[in-house]
């Protein structure tokens, strides 16, 4: 049986970035694969906070996927935004930020990149990934959405 972990990493482990493995496994593990091109072709530019060092890729690829899952049910705004806010809370609450510099601060290089071949900013960002996606599966189980989406 599958899980929300082993369809996000299929993704990250396949050089997808950030955004776009947490996106593409949550869909994937939802059964929502009719978008799964369209998004991983949407958030290419989304991984290493925009490219930026700004909001974590892994955030940006959670907060899509909810909105792909819940745009297909009926839920007022006030519902969504209580999703959408819970979702980020909760990845605050465990990193202490949402900013992709911020998180990989111990990996940036003098010149202000960051060190993507160092070993360990890449267990730091599957970290990242693997919690986005099941807070994602968390906030919905406890809103009781995912009663509404086929598992």
């Amino acid at each position: 049986m599958s899980n929300i972990i082993n369809e996000t990493s299929k993704y990250w482990n396949q050089e997808s970035n950030c955004a776009q493995a947490v996106a593409c496994g949550v869909l994937e593990y939802y059964d929502q694969k009719d978008c799964l091109e369209t998004i991983h072709n949407a958030l290419r530019g989304f991984g290493g906070g925009m490219g930026e060092k700004s909001i974590c890729g892994a955030v940006t690829g959670g907060l899509a996927a909810l909105g792909i899952l819940m745009g297909k049910m009926d839920l007022d705004k006030d519902d969504k935004s209580d999703i959408f806010r819970k979702f980020k809370d909760s990845f605050n609450n465990k990193f202490k930020t949402l900013n992709c510099g911020e998180i990989l601060s111990k990996f940036v290089l003098p010149d202000g990149l960051i060190d993507v071949e160092n070993p360990e900013r890449r267990l730091t960002c599957t970290g990242a990934v693997e919690l986005a996606a099941s807070i994602v599966k968390e906030v919905l189980d406890e809103s009781k959405i995912n009663l509404l989406l086929k598992i």
